[in-house]
């Protein structure tokens, strides 16, 4: 067992905000989490986290990378008080909350499933998807399954997809695999494009929005200076700021007073709207 510091930092808040499909909290508040080429238990004692796994090689600097512990969001929070008064409280609220720094792969097919789509069910399909196509892991006499590989999902076909339970979404999964075949280096690919660059390359997938390709690069590229504006955000704009608009406005709107941080800021609004509120 090792213990990893993370000041300021909740780990159910983090764990249960609906950015992460694959943490299972256990009786004892602990959790397992279902990393790309690991499984680990942790549990946050005061300002540290107890971790175990079934693979230790590394595993502190696997932790901090996940959780974004060597981020300062105490820093970046407190200068986006002091530049937007108005959000302050919400800032405030949400201090606590960390974005993961997520498999990218996960991501891209995780976030097409999401759409139009509640986070149980989500964890369900991404579950299955696993266990059928993905590695078994022992771990605490319980087996867990690793996200498949990129050669595996390229050889996947519609009916691969039957047993997920993914509805009309199996035709958006098809249209990633084929894009996944021509772009096999896709992740060092969108780390040299610039964030708009990003967007409108995902944006290629067949029904990969704004909204998903954000996430994507949220969850999964570290970058904040994305829309991932969904009606949970919708509605905190239309009440907080009285702007009632489409996405296209809203994230005008959002990116003009946020900039770089936009991305960070409109998970808080989803945060705070559905889990603090």
């Amino acid at each position: 067992m090792i213990k990893v510091y993370c000041k300021n930092m909740s780990l159910s808040e983090t764990l249960l905000s609906g950015q992460c499909f694959r943490a299972h909290q256990l009786e004892d508040d602990s959790f397992d989490v279902v990393l790309s080429d690991r499984v680990i238990n942790v549990k946050q004692v005061g300002e540290f986290l107890h971790v175990t796994s079934n693979n230790s090689h590394n595993l502190e600097s696997v932790v901090i990378e996940y959780f974004d512990l060597s981020r300062n969001y105490d820093l970046i929070i407190d200068n986006l008080c002091k530049e937007n008064v108005d959000f302050s409280d919400v800032l405030n609220c949400c201090r606590s909350y960390r974005i993961l720094k997520q498999n990218e792969l996960e991501m891209l097919v995780s976030y097409i499933i999401s759409q139009n789509n509640n986070v149980k069910r989500i964890s369900n399909s991404i579950e299955t998807f696993c266990k059928l196509y993905g590695k078994k892991i022992m771990f605490n006499k319980k087996e867990y399954y690793l996200f498949p590989s990129y050669d595996t999902i390229i050889k996947l076909t519609l009916d691969d997809l039957i047993p997920i339970k993914i509805g009309f979404r199996d035709k958006y999964i098809i249209s990633m695999i084929e894009f996944l075949k021509n772009h096999k280096d896709f992740v060092a690919e969108i780390k040299n494009m610039n964030t708009t660059e990003a967007l409108n390359y995902l944006m290629v997938i067949k029904g990969v929005g704004l909204k998903v390709a954000s996430c994507i690069l949220l969850f999964g590229f570290d970058r904040f200076d994305v829309f991932p504006i969904d009606t949970w955000v919708m509605h905190f704009v239309e009440n907080y700021y009285g702007l009632k608009g489409n996405i296209k406005e809203i994230s005008n709107f959002l990116g003009n007073k946020f900039n770089n941080n936009v991305g960070l800021c409109i998970q808080y609004m989803y945060h705070y709207n559905r889990n603090i509120k």
